[in-house]
């Protein structure tokens, strides 16, 4: 038998997604930043700076210590010497766990939702650089003698766009400490036309989710409860023996623990 049993429901998890926005929004702004040159007195380049350039501002700023933004890789264009900022924003989330009646399936995937899983609603904001063309040929800039070799392409803005998205998916428990996470079983982008961009839009988007955003959305669920009843010197672990556990159903996440005590 289980020590200790938590849920939540998907009501109650996107109000918290809601008060994250502005408490964590570096859970949802992912940028690769440009560069702004750091000059002297004289004028000259001395260095650069991070310059973190996306579509939507975070607006409040969060608590002390707390980032804005979460780095992830420049991109890359082949036959383009310098690689391109860009940022990925979640302006909107909505989590729906079966039976699922908040969120209506796009036919794409085939609703309505399976046992056992969740559906995610999104909205999001995506940003790239636009490359001029000397960009692709003009030297690197020069002071003092001294050639500077740019990781990333210099630039104020980016050019936006906005999608909606529909993901499927369910919950995975591995090490270490069985942590639990998220693991993608569809996606799908609403009106992009012709289907061919659509689908290299998906596959793109796919691998982003999987290798870049996913693995930092780990839900430690076993932790959340007993920090949210104060208790120290206890390891939590995951109640063995159980058909599922973590389990999605009836609206809510549900999630058993054995209890540890130092």
């Amino acid at each position: 038998m289980a020590d200790l049993y938590a849920a939540v429901t998907d009501d109650a998890l996107n109000r918290i997604a809601g008060f994250l926005h502005a408490r964590a929004p570096y859970l949802f702004n992912y940028v690769a930043p440009s560069l702004k040159a750091r000059h002297d007195d004289a004028g000259n380049i001395v260095g650069f700076d991070d310059n973190w350039v996306v579509c939507s501002d975070v607006d409040p700023a969060p608590p002390p210590g707390v980032p804005r933004y979460r780095r992830i890789p420049p991109f890359g264009v082949p036959g383009v010497p310098i690689k391109l900022p860009c940022a990925i924003q979640l302006i909107d989330l909505r989590f729906d766990f079966h039976p699922g009646d908040t969120i209506t399936l796009p036919p794409q995937l085939a609703g309505p939702l399976a046992p056992q899983r969740f559906a995610l609603r999104a909205q999001v904001q995506f940003g790239l650089a636009c490359i001029p063309p000397e960009a692709i040929s003009a030297p690197p800039p020069t002071t003092h003698g001294r050639q500077w070799i740019l990781p990333v392409l210099p630039v104020e803005s980016l050019e936006c766009f906005l999608i909606q998205i529909f993901v499927i998916g369910h919950l995975v428990v591995g090490p270490p400490g069985q942590q639990i996470g998220l693991e993608l079983d569809g996606l799908e982008i609403v009106d992009i036309q012709p289907p061919g961009l659509e689908q290299a839009v998906e596959c793109y988007l796919v691998a982003m989710l999987k290798g870049a955003i996913l693995p930092q959305l780990v839900l430690a669920l076993q932790a959340v409860p007993v920090h949210t009843l104060g208790l120290t010197a206890v390891t939590p672990s995951l109640s063995a023996g159980l058909p599922n556990n973590p389990a999605i159903e009836h609206d809510a996440l549900h999630v058993w623990l054995d209890l540890a005590f130092a």
